[in-house]
């Protein structure tokens, strides 16, 4: 695999492995396994956050 590949496909990657630990912990588990599963599980929601309300830079005329 070249590397626009790994550019473009490792934040959705990442995303997906702590969607994937915060559910199975909030499935099997009590306690701290609670605790682990809102922090995974709420990452994706602050990074889409992030890219949804963050400042657009102003666009230049040309």
């Amino acid at each position: 695999m070249n590397r626009s590949f790994w550019r473009v496909w490792t934040v959705p990657i990442i995303l997906a492995i702590l969607s994937l630990v915060g559910l199975i912990a909030a499935l099997v588990g009590d306690g701290l396994l609670d605790f682990v599963s809102w922090l995974t599980l709420g990452i994706p929601l602050v990074v889409i956050g992030w890219f949804v309300y963050r400042p657009r830079p102003a666009k230049r005329r040309s």
